[in-house]
């Protein structure tokens, strides 16, 4: 019975279209063919526009970016997505200098990867972070709990075709943030950035996965509030080691995480994310950064 119930509740998710489960079946359940991919954490969820970085550059985008993706959460997306889609012209991997040096060995929201997990690749390396990927996998009375009752209320949605509350934020995997507010006055610890080995080691993996598919990979660092300045003491050290990663495999890194308008707290829901308002300042001129360096085309 709890193996029926299950399929009932993964087949009302597996129906939605839009949304960040719409994201999920895009990403892990499609097949699909974009010119550029943007990977990395929610915040080139956030921060890459693809309505309008189609729109300035020609392209067929789309924003392969999940919550909490370290570079070997990125890692596992990118090569569960290269089995069922073709491989992109141009990725754009968004470096977060300032979190290299954490691996927790947790998955963000793990329960949105149970319907999927029927594909090998995707619970292979999912379990190298949490083990537990295989109960959950083979056991529906291990991964019920699990499941969380937003988790239930997207499967009810899908199989009323009634839209959730969020839907209309997301666009081709991008996240329109205009729920939360702009960013006050908060006080910041100091701190120093390093690549954590794990972070290295899945950084130089999707690298490597890029040239194995004939892919141009393009190392982005996007803005912060304040450029990073206020709170990583070795920021310019890190930049270094980044763009020596990128000279050593002959690819390009770029830092924008300092453009003039990052100190503008009306752009930015906390210190690290920009809201709609400040992504859409940034995507134009990332198209620009785009059409006449990465893309090497003249900007429309």
């Amino acid at each position: 019975m709890m193996f029926g119930l299950r399929a009932l509740h993964y087949h009302g998710l597996l129906k939605q279209t839009k949304g960040y489960y719409g994201k999920y079946n895009a990403v892990f359940f499609n097949k699909n063919s974009y010119d550029v991919l943007f990977l990395g954490s929610s915040r080139a969820e956030m921060h890459y526009n693809t309505k309008l970085f189609d729109s300035l550059t020609g392209s067929n985008s789309f924003n392969l970016s999940l919550a909490g993706a370290t570079p070997q959460i990125a890692f596992a997306s990118l090569k569960t997505y290269l089995q069922l889609s073709k491989a992109p012209k141009h990725l754009i991997y968004e470096v977060d200098y300032h979190f290299l040096r954490y691996d927790n060995g947790e998955i963000k929201d793990f329960n949105n990867y149970f319907p999927y997990l029927s594909n090998v690749t995707l619970r292979n390396e999912l379990s190298k972070i949490d083990p537990r990927m295989d109960h959950f996998y083979y056991d529906p009375f291990y991964s019920f709990p699990y499941t969380g009752f937003k988790n239930l209320s997207t499967s009810l949605h899908g199989w009323l075709n009634i839209p959730n509350q969020t839907d209309s934020h997301y666009y081709k995997g991008y996240l329109k943030e205009s729920s939360r507010p702009s960013l006050g006055f908060t006080h910041l610890d100091t701190y120093y950035s390093f690549f954590h080995p794990n972070s290295r080691k899945y950084l130089d993996s999707i690298i490597t996965l890029c040239k194995q598919n004939n892919t141009k990979i393009t190392l982005v660092s996007s803005p912060i509030f304040g450029g990073g300045r206020i709170e990583i003491v070795n920021k310019t050290r890190i930049i270094g080691q980044i763009e020596q990663i990128a000279k050593i495999n002959s690819i390009r890194y770029y830092d924008l995480s300092s453009l003039p308008f990052c100190s503008n707290r009306n752009l930015f829901v906390d210190n690290y994310h920009l809201n709609y308002l400040g992504a859409n300042k940034f995507t134009p001129y990332f198209c620009s950064v785009f059409n006449n360096k990465i893309a090497s085309v003249s900007l429309k």
